[in-house]
């Protein structure tokens, strides 16, 4: 008999140490980021959570585990950056070490989350992968340590990419305006009629490899915009695409009025007796005959146009 009792307290002595066994088995940790990227000076939270309580029957208690991070990449981690959860409290760290510990009053019976950790990365960090581990865990029920597999979160440091300014577009070749009725010079469109339309001006030009919307852009002295129906006159501005600007000759529209006048005539007059002469754009408006100089033909011919004897080409 007293062999049968020392056999039956065996087995239930094997049973006792497998259920624990079991027990302490079955209970894992694992670890879980509130981000997988990472750019310099932004935060991560990492969090531990206690899971498999199959055969927990108490609870646990306590635990104690082990931070390790790469202190090249993230800032000290202090004991202020441990936040207990569930219950979890009292929480102890030892900053030299990693090692850190927590009790619960209540015991711990599901699964939950023990703890979160926040962790910055320092400001000037190189893109790399790094891990943030618990190892070295070890809780208990009140009856024996439970050891645990250590756990880790791989965090992505990325670098931040400097944003390049938009660089302007510019034409694959030359803007060009080129005319068979118009006199194009380095700044100077000449050889305009009186009395030309902005609509006309652009039917006897050709602009090439001009990207802009409009392509053309006309302005009159003050600056205002011309619209199609708008006469040009001597001094109006032309912009051509992002790189070409004119100022418009009108032929005879020395005083910049878009047509050929008594005023003009006058103005001619003045000019020749060098009472008061002509200057830059007046001149080529005023050279009618086109020779280069201004004088009595040119007089002449704004003369006849005005009673309509001579009509420009």
């Amino acid at each position: 008999m007293k062999k049968i009792a020392i056999g039956i307290i065996v087995v239930i002595s094997l049973i006792f140490v497998t259920t624990t066994l079991l027990a302490s088995e079955s209970l894992i940790a694992n670890v879980s980021s509130s981000v997988s990227d990472l750019k310099a000076k932004e935060e991560v939270i990492v969090t531990l959570k206690f899971d498999q309580y199959q055969g927990i029957k108490n609870g646990i208690n306590a635990y104690k585990a082990t931070l390790e991070y790469d202190k090249n990449i993230f800032e000290e981690v202090l004991e202020k950056n441990f936040v207990c959860q569930n219950d979890w409290e009292e929480l102890k760290y030892n900053n030299d070490t990693g090692e850190f510990v927590a009790i619960k009053k209540a015991g711990s019976k599901v699964p939950e989350e023990v703890v979160k950790v926040t962790l910055k990365a320092k400001d000037g960090v190189k893109a790399t992968t790094t891990d943030v581990k618990f190892k070295d865990i070890v809780t208990s029920d009140g009856k024996k340590d439970i050891n645990l597999s250590e756990t880790k979160v791989t965090i992505n440091i990325i670098e931040e990419q400097q944003e390049k300014p938009e660089e302007p577009i510019k034409p694959t070749q030359p803007e060009k305006i080129t005319s068979q009725k118009y006199k194009i010079e380095q700044s100077y469109i000449s050889r305009i009629l009186p009395k030309t339309t902005v609509q006309q001006f652009k039917q006897n030009v050709i602009v090439e490899n001009v990207t802009t919307d409009p392509q053309m852009v006309f302005t009159d002295l003050n600056g205002n915009a011309l619209q199609d129906s708008s006469l040009i006159s001597t001094g109006t501005k032309l912009k051509v695409g992002s790189t070409l600007q004119f100022t418009l000759v009108v032929t005879g529209d020395a005083d910049g009025d878009s047509e050929i006048t008594i005023n003009d005539i006058a103005k001619v007059k003045l000019h020749l007796i060098e009472t008061k002469l002509l200057t830059d754009i007046e001149l080529k408006a005023a050279d009618v005959d086109n020779d280069g100089e201004i004088s009595i033909n040119d007089l002449a011919q704004i003369k006849l146009i005005l009673i309509d004897l001579f009509e420009l080409k």
